[in-house]
């Protein structure tokens, strides 16, 4: 009698750690995908710029600023800060005025050379790579992209446009971009997300941040050694 109730509780406790297991089991959710994105930033450094890197810094998360040359020069200390903690730095030009900018093939090129030359200057890196304004096109054409081509300059457009300068506030900012990941998403595309140095970007930046590590993925810097992607050599990245 005692060996078969000492039996039967031998089989109880068996059955009780392997259900026990089996729930523990199912409350681990499964890993999301490794992915990548890369967060990039227009127009700065403006007065959100330390705000921002704060807001990185907390999400171990990298990004690109491409910068105006003026705004380097009012904002060096900030500058220096991305170089240090590990954020890629690039050139978005000097005047950001269509008219002047786009003027000629050279008056583009200076531009670019003038705020290369500013950014080497403050943080003693050098980089090659650009954001012309607006984007590269329709203003990029043929003679434009050959003079750029001839100082061997990296032009980077994006995949997601967060519209930011559009909403008055950072959830539509978050959800707009959010809603645009989740499509490349789905096609097994890596986000490439426009950002503007702005206050309500900075409101909006920290839910994009969450779903990004929440759906595995890796938050990288662009580098002068990649090859870019731009409106007209669109490609899977």
């Amino acid at each position: 009698m005692k060996r078969k109730v000492s039996i039967t509780l031998l089989i109880i406790g068996f059955l009780s750690s392997f259900l026990l297991s089996q729930q523990s089991d199912a409350k681990e959710a499964p890993k999301p995908p490794h992915r990548v994105a890369y967060l990039t930033f227009d127009d700065g450094p403006n007065s959100s710029v330390e705000r921002i890197l704060s807001i990185l810094d907390k999400y171990h998360a990298k990004a690109t600023f491409f910068m105006l040359n003026n705004n380097m020069k009012l904002h060096q200390s900030s500058v220096k800060k991305m170089v240090a903690n590990g954020h890629g730095v690039a050139c978005h030009g000097v005047t950001h005025d269509k008219n002047k900018f786009y003027k000629s093939p050279t008056s583009a090129a200076n531009e670019m050379k003038t705020c290369l030359a500013t950014l080497k200057k403050i943080t003693k890196t050098t980089s090659i790579m650009i954001r012309v304004p607006y984007g590269s096109k329709p203003y990029m054409t043929a003679p434009y992209r050959k003079e750029m081509d001839h100082y061997g300059y990296k032009m980077w457009d994006w995949n997601v446009d967060s519209l930011d300068w559009k909403w008055l506030n950072g959830s539509k900012t978050a959800n707009y971009t959010i809603q645009q990941i989740k499509n490349l998403q789905r096609r097994g595309i890596s986000p490439i997300i426009l950002f503007h140095d702005k206050p309500t970007t900075a409101d909006g930046l920290p839910a994009v941040l969450k779903y990004l590590k929440d759906n595995g993925y890796e938050l990288k810097l662009l580098t002068n050694t990649m090859k870019p992607y731009n409106f007209w050599n669109l490609r899977k990245i």
